[in-house]
């Protein structure tokens, strides 16, 4: 298999393996935080599911978006690339630690909601922290995929509507992100997979 095909490959199963996992997300575990640690202790298995397929899926994506900077050479675009690179890892590497809360600490705290009737003192402030390190994660990885774009513009590697397609895509959901206060249609963490998972498809398909 040539290099090529090895990272689109790689970028598409960022994706793949992601969903996954999230298929099997609730809107249940959205709710206020009491109620919210009330669902997870009840669906604890599915939810240790669903985090435990997104840990993977960030590796995965992170390799892929490597391995596309040793494909574009060591040119202008390979720089470019590789600053997307490093934006995304980065990012990645806080939505890791927040899953690895989510996994941990969170099952703790609903369960002791469970017994005591209230969540346990000073979660939330805990349960903060965590959600602030997947805003960075979400902010990093629209940055990238703009950032990436402009990489792949430079490189002529893919037909251009697909760095274009993705500079646009990533300023336009950064902007939406953080314009609704991290909620709504741009918060799903799946997007943070999905341009470079549509770089991988392109490199397969052409």
């Amino acid at each position: 298999m040539a290099g090529r095909d090895v990272v689109g490959v790689v970028l598409v199963a960022g994706l793949t393996v992601f969903l996954v996992g999230a298929g099997g997300w609730r809107k249940a575990y959205e709710q206020p935080l009491t109620a919210s640690l009330r669902t997870i202790h009840t669906d604890r298995r599915r939810r240790a599911w669903i985090h435990a397929w997104m840990i993977p899926a960030m590796f995965i994506t992170c390799a892929g978006m490597v391995g596309l900077v040793v494909l574009l050479g060591a040119g202008t675009a390979a720089v470019v690339a590789a600053m997307a690179a490093v934006a995304y890892a980065i990012g990645a590497v806080c939505w890791i630690a927040s899953l690895a809360f989510r996994l941990t600490v969170v099952p703790w705290a609903a369960e002791r909601t469970v017994a005591d009737g209230a969540p346990p003192a000073g979660f939330a402030a805990l349960d903060g922290w965590a959600g602030s390190l997947y805003v960075v994660h979400m902010v990093s990885a629209y940055a990238a995929s703009a950032t990436l774009g402009a990489a792949l513009l430079v490189a002529g590697e893919l037909p251009g509507w697909v760095g274009w397609f993705g500079v646009g895509w990533g300023l336009a959901f950064l902007a939406g992100f953080l314009a609704t206060r991290f909620a709504g249609p741009f918060n799903p963490p799946f997007w943070a997979h999905v341009y470079s998972a549509l770089v991988g498809a392109m490199l397969l398909a052409t």
